[in-house]
């Protein structure tokens, strides 16, 4: 038995999609999973990083309200892209002297985060009709 995993199966070329038997389609984190999750990785990434060398972040009026308002924000983002944003607040807060992640740093961080998805999403997008284009019989 094989497992392919991909968020792009149109991708793969007849031949990988010929040998397929079953297609089990995962849905993108609801509510629920993105809030355990974003927790997930705050504590993770920020409260207790693993490796000898990681920083723990100071937090500054971050909390349960804030959190929830990410968890609203978050809606269409996968489980990497929400890894992908605490490892974007971690990075933030290592910018800073003492490794503090306030607030405004917090929001700011998911706000450029999903204009980098969008922009990306721009990117792909144009990536395809330029292949589309290519590849066409003329």
């Amino acid at each position: 038995m094989m497992v392919y995993a991909s968020n792009q199966p149109s991708q793969f070329d007849e031949a990988v999609l010929d040998r397929i038997d079953e297609m089990v389609e995962f849905d993108l984190p609801g509510e629920h999973e993105r809030r355990k999750m974003i927790a997930m990785y705050i504590e993770k990434y920020l409260l207790n990083p693993p490796g000898r060398w990681a920083k723990k972040v100071t937090t500054v009026d971050i909390g349960d309200e804030e959190i929830e308002r990410v968890v609203k924000e978050t809606e269409g983002f996968s489980g990497r892209a929400i890894s992908k944003l605490a490892i974007a607040w971690q990075a933030a807060a290592y910018g800073t002297d003492g490794a503090i992640l306030d607030q405004l740093t917090f929001f700011k961080t998911v706000e450029n985060h999903k204009k980098g998805m969008v922009e990306k999403e721009s990117w792909m997008k144009h990536a395809m009709e330029r292949a589309k284009m290519l590849t066409q019989d003329r």
